[in-house]
C-alpha cells in the first residue's frame, strides 16, 4: 500500500509539472504495478508446479523473499520508467519551443539571429526571491572561483563576491526592476543571471555564469537566449555586457554569438582593485 502511495504521488508531481492528464498518467501506473504483480505470480506458480522451485505456493507467499518482485517493481516504475517519461516530455516540450521560434523567426522581417540549443538535461530557471536567496552567494563564490582563478587574486575574488552578492545587494536591485534568476539543471542550482532594461532602450546583461560541468551541454546558449527574448518582450534595441579581457573562453561565445566590442574600458571598483574589460554589444535586429 505504501508502493502505491509513493507511487501515486511521484507521478502526479510528473503530470502536473509537464502538464498532462494525472488520472490517466496515475492509473496506467498503477496498472503497471498490477500487471507487473500477476505477471511474476504466474510465473513463480509455474515454476513450483513444475518443481523447479522446491517449495509449495502456501509457503512461499509467507515467504520474506515475496516482498523481492514488489520491491523490483517499485524500482523500475519509481525510477526507470520516470526518468523515461521525465526526459521524453522534457525533449518533446523543447522540441515544441524549437519549432515554435522556428515559425516566429520565418514570420519576422528581420529575424534574430540565436544559436539553436539542443539539450539532454532538464534546466529550470527560478526568479531569486526570500524563499532561494541564500543560494546565491554560495553558487557564485563556486563558479568565481572556476572562471577567475588564473584571471584575478583569489583575495579580489573574494572581495567582489562579497561587495556583488550581498543579500541586501541583490534585493535592492531586484526593488529597483533587476531580473535575477538561478538557473537549476536536474534541480541542482548552476548557474545564475541578472540583467536589467536600462533607461537607454538597451539591457544590460550584468551577469551570466554556469558552472564549467554545465558549459559543453548548451546550456549557457539557453541561458543568453532567454536574456535576447527579454530584450524583445521589452522592444530594447540592444544587449549590452562588460567581460574581463582577458577571458578569451567568454569572448568566443559572445563573438559567436553576434556581439561586437565596442570599446575598451576600466573601472575603479574599491579597495585598490581595477576591472579591465571590453564593453561588448549586440544590436537586437542585427
Amino acid at each position: 500500500m505504501i508502493t502505491i502511495l509513493i507511487l501515486i504521488f511521484q507521478y502526479y508531481f510528473l503530470g502536473k509539472l509537464f502538464n498532462k492528464d494525472k488520472l490517466k498518467l496515475i492509473l496506467s501506473v498503477i496498472g503497471l504495478y498490477f500487471l507487473g504483480i500477476i505477471v511474476i505470480a504466474l510465473n513463480i506458480a509455474l515454476l513450483v508446479t513444475f518443481g523447479v522451485i522446491k517449495t509449495d505456493l502456501q509457503e512461499l507467499t509467507q515467504s520474506k523473499w515475496m516482498m523481492v518482485p514488489d520491491l523490483v517493481l517499485f524500482v523500475l516504475l519509481s525510477f526507470v520508467y520516470y526518468s523515461y517519461l521525465k526526459r521524453k516530455w522534457t525533449m518533446e516540450m523543447f522540441s515544441n519551443e524549437v519549432e515554435k521560434r522556428k515559425e516566429e523567426i520565418l514570420n519576422t522581417v528581420e529575424p534574430l539571429k540565436m544559436n539553436p540549443v539542443k539539450l539532454n538535461v532538464y534546466p529550470h530557471f527560478h526568479t531569486v526571491s526570500e524563499k532561494n536567496i541564500h543560494l546565491v552567494q554560495p553558487l557564485a563564490k563556486e563558479i568565481w572561483n572556476e572562471a577567475y582563478k588564473d584571471l584575478l587574486s583569489q583575495d579580489q575574488i573574494d572581495y567582489m563576491i562579497d561587495m556583488m552578492y550581498s543579500n541586501e545587494k541583490i534585493n535592492e536591485g531586484i526593488a529597483n526592476g533587476d531580473v535575477w534568476e538561478i538557473l537549476k539543471v536536474d534541480n541542482i542550482p548552476s548557474g545564475y543571471l541578472h540583467y536589467k532594461l536600462d533607461e537607454d532602450n538597451t539591457v544590460f546583461l550584468s551577469k551570466i555564469y554556469l558552472k564549467e560541468s554545465n558549459q559543453t551541454k548548451g546550456i549557457g546558449q539557453l541561458m543568453l537566449n532567454r536574456v535576447v527574448d527579454y530584450a524583445k518582450e521589452k522592444g530594447a534595441k540592444a544587449i549590452h555586457l562588460t567581460v574581463n579581457k582577458n577571458n578569451a573562453k567568454a569572448i568566443r561565445f559572445y563573438e559567436k554569438n553576434g556581439f561586437k566590442n565596442m570599446e575598451s574600458k576600466t573601472f575603479d571598483i574599491g579597495n585598490g582593485y581595477i576591472m579591465d574589460d571590453f564593453i561588448f554589444q549586440k544590436n537586437i535586429n542585427s
